[in-house]
């Protein structure tokens, strides 16, 4: 492994996160991942509750959420991630990022911005679909007009977006990629799909590592993060649904396959 760690995503285990934390924490562990993606943090006696049992068991928490953005960035201080996500800057499905989308996300993501420069955070805004950061060009776009902004690289939504993964280490923004979301993707006819038209988990939808059928090298992409040295956290995520008996079967298939990549 490199100088990051492998981190789990709650997303995948929908809602038995919340009624059996416990048991999905462990199956967590007991897959090899370091830390776990995407526990809440609204109320106050049940953070504590969730803090005590992920140190009990050895899981470092990553990029939590819950309340408004000082809230959330406090969390992220506290608890020593180094990063926080900014909310996602959405735009109307199939529209081209304009100049005027880029001055609205300035305005908007100042605060935020200023709020991690106070708690020394890393603010990363997520490439996904359907928001500012659909593909490489949109990244290399919004990070120049935001010069404190970093990029949650979300190889999934890349891919499902037509956009090479890759393609990132060939440009300067891969020295400011500040989280990790790996993930593959699968669709019925890869030569035709196109998210603006075509209906996500009908006919194209995420996938376990490896099992993709866009030719993304999940190695490749490992290796890249280690050239320009990215010490931040990689989180591996698959929204459901997905083919597989259960999520812990998911996430533990997704670490074997990275420990195979000798990662």
């Amino acid at each position: 492994m490199g100088k990051f760690r492998v981190a789990c995503h709650l997303i995948q285990f929908g809602k038995e996160f919340g009624e059996n934390p416990e048991k999905v924490l462990r199956d967590i562990v007991a897959a090899g991942y370091d830390g776990v993606e995407g526990i809440r943090m609204e109320d106050s006696a049940r953070q504590l509750e969730l803090c005590a049992l992920a140190a009990e068991l050895g899981l470092q928490q990553i990029n939590v959420g819950g309340g408004d953005f000082l809230h959330k960035a406090r969390w992220n201080a506290i608890l020593g991630t180094g990063a926080a996500e900014v909310p996602s800057q959405r735009r109307a499905k199939g529209a081209p990022l304009s100049d005027e989308d880029l001055k609205a996300a300035a305005a908007a993501l100042a605060e935020p911005l200023a709020i991690c420069r106070r708690y020394r955070l890393k603010g990363f805004h997520h490439a996904h679909m359907g928001t500012y950061i659909e593909t490489v060009e949109d990244a290399q776009r919004l990070l120049a007009a935001l010069p404190d902004l970093w990029l949650l690289y979300d190889t999934g939504h890349l891919l499902a977006s037509g956009s090479d993964p890759l393609r990132v280490f060939e440009t300067d923004i891969a020295y400011r990629i500040g989280h990790v979301h790996l993930k593959d993707f699968h669709a019925d006819d890869p030569r035709t799909w196109n998210y603006r038209t075509d209906k996500f988990n009908a006919v194209g939808r995420f996938a376990e590592l490896g099992q993709g059928n866009f030719g993304f090298d999940v190695g490749a992409a490992l290796r890249g993060l280690e050239r320009i040295g990215y010490e931040g956290w990689v989180s591996v995520e698959l929204d459901r649904p997905f083919p597989v008996p259960s999520a812990a079967e998911a996430a533990a298939r997704n670490r074997a396959y990275l420990r195979s990549l000798g990662y």
